[in-house]
């Protein structure tokens, strides 16, 4: 693994270790809590990280074999994340634990497979902004833990 590989690694490891931490201690009243988002419970919320790892990954992997991705037109990245959610309401909290942790380790495999020189291939990610293939990984991290602040309160502790 390269240098970048090895700090990206760290940084996505760290953000999923903070997250699994939090929501491993949750009871089922605190999952079924309302989120900060709209329309969610902190186990919505954590269903949609699962779901979007996977499709970050997807992401990359579009990248990587010049596959064009959604551009900006005819994609409703709301709507989109909305039904994955929906489709993932009916799960016990642990499935949706038992996925975070399934689409965090299919994330360090496709990591490991990058090559140096594979990291800055650049195109469009669905969120609405230009990235390479470094960016994706950084934005799973970032998403993580954006989520993660938004849920834990300041009683909370990690």
């Amino acid at each position: 693994m390269d240098a970048r590989a090895e700090k990206l690694a760290g940084r996505l490891l760290a953000a999923h270790t903070e997250l699994m931490t939090y929501a491993q201690a949750l009871t089922p009243t605190e999952a079924a809590a309302p989120s900060p988002n709209p329309g969610w419970s902190v186990q919505d919320t954590l269903a949609h990280l699962a779901s979007a790892e996977l499709g970050h990954c997807s992401v990359a992997e579009n990248l990587l074999s010049a596959t064009p991705t959604i551009g900006p037109d005819g994609f409703d990245l709301d709507a989109f994340n909305a039904a994955q959610v929906a489709a993932r309401r009916g799960l016990a909290l642990a499935a949706v634990l038992s996925e975070l942790d399934a689409n965090h380790a299919a994330t360090l495999a496709l990591l490991q497979r990058i090559e140096p020189e594979q990291w800055d291939i650049a195109g469009y990610h669905p969120g609405g902004f230009d990235t390479t293939v470094e960016g994706v990984f950084r934005v799973i991290a970032i998403h993580k833990r954006r989520h993660m602040k938004e849920l834990v309160t300041p009683d909370d502790k990690l």
